[in-house]
């Protein structure tokens, strides 16, 4: 009997597909508790199923008792895998469950041995179901109870209704389809459907009435087509890099464009929330490397929205705090266009949350100032130097590498003490995120030392002393 070739736990991800079985023969190897789940899972796929077993229990028999299954009480034997698309090995010895699995490779079986990951050519994920539609949630069988847990939450989440919603677009899916022609105008038709009164209609149980508007609404698609919606732009804060802390709001966001124009600083893990077959333009804006000009991206903007298209100007942090937010909500308006704000967590607020330091404090910071240090030329731009120093706040420097040392000149020169804590962090939130605590004096030859290539933030102040006494974020979050 051939020996299985064990696959690797984690040297590449798994590829999603929902697999129609119908008709097609699947065999579960096994007798137990593990097979009877699996058999109750598949016999909702419409497949026709087989159980083998030399001494079934309880539940097996009685599925094939009602019918679910043809079961063989007998030992497995390879001729049991003639004709099979898929098998299931629920099998106490490891040994056992091997050497099926190899039978089943050696046939180009796809197979899966219940709870031996390194024996499976697929997982199995958790299901949330709701008629038609179908949500999986897959680990790649790395954490299967984390995945329970993400199905619980999900199904609390997706309202019973959406069910009664897949299955009716599945039942005009083909008639839709035959009649409207090009991809364009079917994809204004469904977004019609769902964004509007049939939706509605039907979340609200009036079958009837959603069935009424459907033929109306096709009709229209047919005969004269439906209008090109006018386009409208987003600016999305990204944040500062870590997904998780991207608004509810700029996820829908991202999920529903056509087109995302991103700058350096939107991190590819929030980019890649983006629809699948958005249209993604890197315009490449990050301090000291500008590949499109401002004015480049205001004209872009405006021809996208223009073409009808539903724009997301994706911007590090939040588009308003050193975005350049404001030019390109501005050319949107003067054009005519519908523009709109998301806002974003800032760098500032994302590193102080991270490493544990209050920006304001009572007795300690009683104002926050965001400036910018980087301004034409990599010139250090005219601020209130004195009014800064006298302030006693938190100080929030964004792009302040290049010009650190004559930012250091200005705030010594205008009174604010040499020993004054300065905490500066590379790539705030992010996976990579480093820190290096000094004084205003010093802290310019130590990141000259450590030399950082990532986008860095310096907070100066008293509070920065917090972070040697408080817990990190991530601290808090083993802790939980």
């Amino acid at each position: 009997m051939p020996t299985p070739r064990p696959l690797p736990e984690a040297s590449h991800t798994l590829f999603p597909v929902f697999l129609d079985l119908a008709g097609h023969r699947v065999l579960v190897v096994g007798g137990g508790e593990m097979a009877a789940a699996k058999c109750r899972l598949l016999g909702r796929t419409g497949a026709d199923l087989h159980a083998v077993d030399p001494a079934p229990e309880e539940e097996m028999n009685a599925l094939a008792a009602e019918g679910a299954l043809t079961l063989h009480r007998r030992p497995f034997a390879a001729a049991d895998l003639e004709g099979v698309r898929l098998c299931y090995v629920a099998l106490e010895s490891e040994e056992e469950a091997a050497a099926v699995v190899a039978e089943a490779r050696a046939r180009g079986v796809l197979v899966n041995a219940v709870d031996r990951r390194p024996l499976c050519d697929f997982v199995t994920p958790a299901l949330v179901e709701r008629g038609a539609l179908t949500i999986a949630l897959g680990t790649a069988g790395a954490a299967p109870a984390l995945a329970r847990d993400l199905r619980g939450r999900v199904e609390t989440a997706i309202p019973p209704g959406y069910g009664a919603l897949a299955d009716f677009c599945r039942d005009w899916r083909a008639e839709a389809s035959a009649r409207l022609e090009g991809r364009a105008l079917r994809r204004r038709f469904w977004d019609a459907v769902l964004d509007g009164p049939v939706a509605e209609a039907v979340l609200a149980g009036d079958r009837a009435g959603a069935e009424q508007q459907m033929r109306a609404l096709l009709e229209q698609a047919a005969s004269t087509g439906l209008p090109v919606p006018p386009g409208q732009a987003l600016l999305v804060g990204a944040g500062p890099g870590d997904p998780g802390l991207l608004t509810l709001k700029g996820l829908r966001a991202l999920q529903r464009a056509d087109v995302v124009l991103y700058d350096k600083l939107a991190s590819p893990a929030v980019l890649e929330l983006a629809r699948r077959d958005a249209r993604r333009v890197d315009v490449g804006k990050r301090c000291g490397r500008h590949s499109m000009t401002q004015a480049a991206i205001n004209e872009l903007l405006i021809r996208c929205a223009r073409e009808g298209l539903r724009v997301v100007r994706l911007k590090g942090g939040d588009p308003f705090i050193f975005g350049r937010g404001g030019e390109e909500l501005e050319a949107l308006r003067e054009a005519g266009l519908e523009a709109g704000v998301v806002p974003g967590i800032t760098a500032s607020l994302a590193a102080a949350a991270a490493l544990g330091v209050p920006l304001t404090q009572r007795g300690v910071a009683r104002s926050l100032h965001l400036i910018t240090a980087h301004g034409q030329e990599d010139r250090l731009p005219d601020q209130d130097w004195q009014a800064l120093a006298r302030a006693g706040g938190t100080l929030a420097v964004y792009m302040g590498l290049r010009t650190l040392p004559r930012l250091v000149e200005r705030l010594t020169a205008a009174g604010m003490p040499a020993a004054t804590p300065v905490l500066a962090v590379e790539n705030a939130s992010l996976p990579g995120q480093l820190s290096w605590p000094g004084t205003l004096g010093g802290i310019a030859g130590t990141l000259a030392a450590a030399a950082p290539e990532g986008p860095v933030l310096l907070l100066i102040g008293a509070v920065t002393a917090a972070a040697r006494r408080l817990p990190t974020a991530g601290a808090l979050a083993d802790a939980a």
